[in-house]
């Protein structure tokens, strides 16, 4: 990585952008230096972040990133030397920093809450950040779980904050990786829901979605204007941030190749999926990525695997399953090669259990449970279900 900047190098970085004069700049690197925004390094006269300044930086950033790029500021100097020279009106460009100081600053205050987590992950008390949960893919470094409210976890290393959804529990998982390329980041567990469906969460993928991979679930589609899209994205995350999207479904698209790695059938009763449960044995079931559906497995089975092959039609993934020595429900048959979704004779054998889609309270209550029996599944073959998003 690179060196920190001297005082004189980050003079000529001043200079090149236009920020300050000869007679401001000393002034400015003295300001920052008093406020504890960077520290003096000895010998060479370095200039080290602090902790502070980083967090306030990256905060900036995320509210209303010109308040920290260069670009504003050489702009106003720029102004002021047109003034000088005869090339501008004084109370017009007066008037036109005044408005757009105003709204910055009206849109920070609105948004100066979404600094809290921020700073109550970088400043908290050891005891309060929690023990090290999984691995970044970018650094290698452990992430801090933080029980929030919002769930989040920390990069104490980066100060870099990745909420979590809410409305379901977090949990560690067996040290797997996102297979999405260029991420690599460990992987969780997400359970939501009476009876509990558990899927797999992606840290970083639930942060920054990737638009080919459908809708994120939790939040609301997109309707910006074109030109607009970098805004919206912005305030999605601060959405995220500050824990306002309940998710009670599976936290990514089902597109996701994560969730595409594990799905086996559509969901005939919603537009999701229904994927291999990852705690896999000893009960094997599957689980609906968008309604609280999970369809048990005979209790006879030893051992489910996803296949790499697909059904040419449905694009799902195939099952191989072996049952236990002489419990096997098809004659003659200890190992069995499915596609769920057009296979009436897996379906036959299955239950399917419609719970609630809030997690279990201790008062026992019941929304959507109401319909919640158990019953075997219907042969519903290919054409059964619709396609997953």
């Amino acid at each position: 990585p690179p060196t920190y900047l001297t005082e004189s190098e980050l003079i000529s970085r001043m200079e090149k952008h236009g920020i300050g004069t000869d007679a401001s700049i000393s002034t400015h690197i003295e300001n920052v230096l008093k406020r504890n925004y960077v520290e003096l390094l000895m010998p060479g006269r370095k200039l080290k972040p602090s902790r502070l300044g980083l967090v306030l930086a990256r905060g900036y950033h995320m509210i209303d990133d010109s308040l920290v790029l260069p670009q504003v500021r050489s702009d106003i100097e720029g102004q002021c030397n047109r003034i000088a020279k005869g090339l501008a009106d004084r109370d017009e460009v007066v008037k036109k920093a005044i408005e757009l100081f105003s709204s910055k600053f009206n849109y920070f205050v609105d948004n100066i809450n979404k600094m809290d987590v921020l700073f109550s992950s970088s400043f908290a008390k050891l005891q309060d950040v929690g023990k090290p949960f999984t691995r970044c893919g970018l650094t290698r470094r452990y992430l801090q779980f933080i029980t929030g409210p919002p769930p989040r976890l920390y990069n104490k290393t980066t100060e870099t904050v990745y909420p979590l959804p809410i409305g379901g529990e977090i949990k560690q998982w067996t040290g797997r990786h996102c297979p999405l390329e260029g991420c690599n980041f460990e992987l969780c567990l997400y359970s939501v829901g009476a009876p509990p469906r558990t899927f797999p969460l992606c840290p970083n993928c639930f942060n920054n979605p990737r638009p080919e991979f459908g809708p994120q679930p939790g939040e609301d589609p997109p309707s910006a204007l074109p030109g607009d899209e970098e805004d919206e994205a912005k305030e999605r995350s601060l959405r995220r941030m500050a824990g306002k999207n309940m998710v009670r479904e599976c936290p990514h698209p089902d597109k996701h190749p994560l969730i595409e790695e594990m799905t086996v059938s559509p969901d005939p009763e919603s537009d999701g999926v229904l994927m291999l449960d990852p705690h896999l044995g000893p009960k094997w079931r599957l689980v609906s990525t968008r309604e609280p559906t999970i369809v048990h497995l005979p209790k006879s089975v030893e051992k489910v695997t996803i296949l790499d092959k697909k059904d040419e039609i449905l694009g799902c993934r195939m099952m191989s399953i072996e049952f236990k020595d002489g419990q096997s429900p098809i004659e003659g048959k200890n190992k069995y090669v499915s596609c769920f979704a057009a296979d009436e004779v897996m379906q036959g054998l299955v239950r399917v259990h419609h719970g609630d889609e809030r997690l279990k309270a201790s008062s026992g209550g019941r929304g959507r449970g109401g319909r919640g029996g158990r019953g075997r599944g219907g042969g519903r073959g290919r054409g059964g279900g619709r396609r997953g998003r």
